[in-house]
């Protein structure tokens, strides 16, 4: 791998002319996009952190089991819940990141084994704009997830910290 992010095919045993071309061929590593998933990663890791710490935090303050009065505990159960999905949705952009990696390098092969089929050509091209739209589409649920974290947090608030009224404690 070049400095400058490039990707260079380079045959170190003696070969024919044809191999020379054939193994001459270099595919560039797309400089935007590994960019993108360079900003894009650090974020990711972070909110699955946040989610395993608010998981945590709210597991944690749920009271024992009791007959009767269990609503706080189910907005307990349903905000974990809601957290849970988020944090799956954030670990499967992230394998899918490095997937795309993993794809390119295989079409990358293909294009420096078999540089005279310009559908690899093409094909490498529609898998860097379809990992750029899913960069775009992931930074925009990034957002979405976040403001949703907040928004249901927030609004339930009293009932995660304390899912039963002290009215019921006093009553037995």
């Amino acid at each position: 791998r070049k400095a400058d992010g490039h990707v260079e095919a380079v045959v170190s045993t003696q070969s024919t002319g044809e191999d020379k071309m054939r193994f001459g061929t270099k595919v560039y590593c797309n400089a935007i996009v590994a960019e993108l998933i360079g900003i894009l990663k650090p974020e990711i890791r972070e909110l699955i952190e946040y989610c395993n710490k608010i998981k945590m935090w709210i597991q944690l303050l749920i009271p024992k089991m009791e007959d009767g009065n269990n609503f706080g505990v189910s907005i307990q159960e349903e905000t974990i819940s809601e957290v849970s999905t988020f944090c799956e949705f954030a670990k499967v952009a992230f394998d899918d990141m490095s997937r795309y990696f993993v794809t390119r390098g295989k079409v990358s092969s293909k294009i420096v084994k078999y540089p005279h089929l310009e559908d690899y050509v093409q094909y490498l091209s529609e898998l860097d704009e379809k990992q750029f739209l899913h960069i775009r589409v992931f930074a925009n649920d990034l957002k979405m997830i976040y403001c949703c974290m907040f928004d249901i947090i927030n609004k339930n608030l009293e009932k995660i910290k304390m899912p039963r009224s002290q009215m019921s404690s006093n009553l037995y």
